[in-house]
């Protein structure tokens, strides 16, 4: 019997999201109070838009003013696991991520590195370069969710500490390998909290780069394991089957989350465990839903977008079968 129970995930980055008088970045970038008050509105209206129950938050600057905001809409539980860097008074960098749910979020803690590889592997684990975000949240009629938000390592090039000894190449490697180890170390971490207490799992954020990649696709892969081990699929993917098992349609183009100039790519995902799959016998839902909002990215209008991110919000709605 398919219930009337739906709940709504969205995963928005909302871009410098930072109160003043701090700045992000440089002394320059301080928002003026009237856009500040845009970019709060603008992002009240695109989060509305969505009609979201849990939403996972990336580059929060300030977090209490994003949780005033996000209480005012209706979102009373808010939590966040690490807390931005203060590099100078008011000049902020390193943003965090973090969660807002209209349900309870009863347990929350940061990922934990996969430290025990640096014996068995005889390697070095980097730390995350901003702590993805664990929580368990209780949902009426359908029980106790896990949802994890991250925000992996961006494609810009690392620095060298010695300006000639400066190489793209190895810049953009070391931010790849620093992904990689990003995504491989939150699997695990999600991998062991899934055999101790298998839940319906949520992954939301933004993963810098598309998981067709062999970098960030290591969260998706299968290689050979227990079919009850967890598995995540693209919430994307999934909608796109059920659509096509039940309206008999033709698969979608996928529409883009990011621009780099006039290329786009898909940044920000939200991927489900095998609770959400169709094809699984420990299906429990069905994807019914899935949003990308994108206006202000591919038709821009200035009054209403001139404090918008530079993302598009995603939103997946799962319809619980019980």
């Amino acid at each position: 019997m398919i219930t009337d129970k739906k709940i709504t995930f969205a995963t928005a980055n909302l871009f410098n999201f930072i109160e003043p008088p701090g700045a992000f970045y440089d002394f320059e970038n301080i928002y003026e109070s009237e856009a500040w008050r845009e970019k709060c509105r603008w992002t009240q209206n695109q989060i509305q838009s969505l009609e979201a129950d849990i939403v996972g938050l990336q580059e929060v600057f300030s977090i209490d003013a994003a949780k005033a905001l996000f209480v005012e809409m209706g979102y009373p539980y808010f939590a966040s696991v690490d807390e931005p860097m203060v590099e100078n008074d008011y000049i902020y960098s390193k943003p965090v991520v973090a969660l807002a749910s209209k349900y309870p979020i009863t347990q929350v803690s940061s990922a934990e590195e996969a430290l025990y590889l640096e014996e068995h592997y005889a390697t070095s684990i980097p730390t995350f370069s901003r702590k993805p975000l664990c929580a368990l949240v209780n949902v009426p009629d359908i029980g106790t969710i896990a949802v994890y938000v991250c925000h992996l390592k961006s494609q810009r090039a690392t620095e060298s500490h010695t300006e000639e000894y400066e190489h793209e190449v190895v810049g953009r490697w070391l931010s790849s390998q620093q992904r990689g180890w990003e995504a491989v170390m939150l699997r695990l971490f999600m991998e062991q909290n899934y055999a101790k207490h298998p839940l319906p799992t949520i992954l939301m954020g933004d993963m810098n780069q598309p998981l067709n990649s062999d970098i960030t696709g290591l969260l998706t892969s299968r290689p050979r394991q227990p079919s009850a081990s967890l598995q995540l699929k693209d919430s994307w993917h999934l909608y796109q089957s059920t659509q096509m098992q039940t309206d008999n349609q033709a698969a979608q183009e996928r529409i883009a989350t990011h621009y780099y100039f006039a290329r786009g790519n898909v940044l920000d995902y939200i991927l489900l465990s095998q609770e959400f799959q169709q094809d699984s016998p420990y299906s429990l839902a069905d994807i019914c839903r899935y949003q990308v909002l994108d206006s202000h990215l591919v038709n821009p209008i200035y009054e209403r977008d001139k404090q918008a991110s530079d993302h598009a919000f995603v939103g997946v709605t799962a319809r619980f079968i019980l």
